[in-house]
């Protein structure tokens, strides 16, 4: 299955937001979308970095080492291109289901951002898509594997 398949299904809306929006903006869009990320890009189209839950926390907690960043000093009116993601992985619309899901396992993502041949945004696929999809995937090709064993008979 490839990746174009899986953003014919879904709504292709990417919730985007630009690099000068402010932690607490990003993370009340991500609430009010029911998403775990959102893309950060100067004109909604191309990729300047993606902003997930997880560095919203990771950065509150102060990673390395750090100090944990409070509130009080300001930290939810920080600009999400302070902590944001710089360095995206994408996948295409050609990709396979199993590469994406191969480097969401090893690199830990949850998200990747779907880039066309432009190079411009036209949907990401979540970790739940990828289960979504391989599941039905798997149920097909055990389906398959039974008829023919079944017509052997």
């Amino acid at each position: 299955m490839k990746v174009e398949e899986i953003l014919k299904d879904k709504n292709r809306t990417v919730v985007t937001v630009n690099p000068y929006t402010t932690i607490a903006t990003a993370a009340h869009r991500m609430k009010l979308a029911r998403v775990g990320c959102v893309v950060v890009s100067k004109d909604g189209k191309h990729l300047d970095g993606i902003l997930a839950v997880r560095d919203i926390v990771y950065s509150m907690a102060g990673h390395h080492g750090e100090t944990p960043h409070a509130d009080e000093f300001g930290f939810l009116e920080l600009p999400v291109s302070k902590i944001m993601t710089q360095e995206v992985t994408v996948c295409r619309p050609d990709s396979t289901l199993l590469d994406v899901m191969e480097v969401m396992v090893r690199r830990h993502h949850l998200h990747i951002p779907v880039l066309d041949a432009a190079n411009e945004l036209c949907g990401i696929v979540s970790i739940d898509d990828v289960i979504k999809y391989g599941v039905e995937e798997m149920k097909l090709e055990a389906n398959v594997l039974r008829d023919s064993l079944l017509a052997k008979r």
